[in-house]
């Protein structure tokens, strides 16, 4: 379906970042991030789908006849602009990594008693409100997974907020256990597949992924 080099380019990133994932699971870490840095993981690791797919289809040749090597950079920031407006678009919250609803919730109430000590709970709706900060904040939950979000019903809560309770958030899930048994092996088992066959075909064709190479960048 694809020549060694456009192989190459789209699914590298997606390895990488299935790669990461799965060290993540295995490695028993707990990560926290936000919901806007993990969609702009999420638009990284496709982008080299982007390159082969939409951004091949609708080529500019014309352009690339005036500009040559240099045609990339437009299309690479008007891909890059548009990943900009999806994160800045995207809802804030959080997003745990390596654990599970049922240690996160309990992190959660924590997290939040040690920003305001008067924050009350609702464990039946696994929600928890923070009355100094005027904040009522929801678990997101998939139950048997290890990714979870943690969310705001108040679409305007400041960025010192987010960003202190996603440190005390973090602290709080490093003193917790990682789920038994780890996840992350078939994610780890796919990416080494991917990646076995991206460089053996890659391996086998090295005068093709040259001759690719030319075509695709020097148009």
């Amino acid at each position: 379906m694809f020549d060694p080099f456009p192989a190459l380019i789209a699914f590298t990133p997606l390895i990488l970042y299935l790669f990461f994932l799965a060290i993540v699971r295995i490695g028993g870490f707990a990560w926290v991030t936000t919901g806007g840095r993990d969609l702009a993981a999420v638009l990284a690791a496709v982008s080299g789908l982007i390159v082969v797919g939409p951004m091949e289809l609708f080529f500019p040749n014309a352009t690339a006849s005036f500009l040559g090597v240099w045609v990339w950079i437009p299309l690479l920031l008007l891909y890059f602009l548009f990943a900009c407006l999806l994160v800045l678009g995207a809802r804030t919250k959080l997003v745990s990594y390596g654990r599970t609803a049922e240690d996160v919730y309990p992190a959660m109430i924590r997290a939040a008693r040690s920003l305001d000590a008067g924050s009350t709970v609702n464990n039946e709706q696994l929600q928890v409100h923070l009355p100094a900060f005027a904040a009522h904040l929801r678990l997101e939950n998939s139950p048997g997974h290890d990714c979870v979000s943690v969310l705001a019903f108040e679409p305007n809560l400041s960025p010192n907020f987010w960003m202190s309770f996603r440190t005390q958030l973090r602290t709080e899930l490093r003193a917790t256990s990682p789920p038994r048994p780890r996840r992350g092996w078939a994610l780890m088992g796919v990416a080494l597949a991917m990646a076995y066959m991206l460089v053996r075909y890659v391996a086998s064709e090295p005068a093709l992924l040259v001759e690719g190479f030319r075509e695709w960048v020097i148009r």
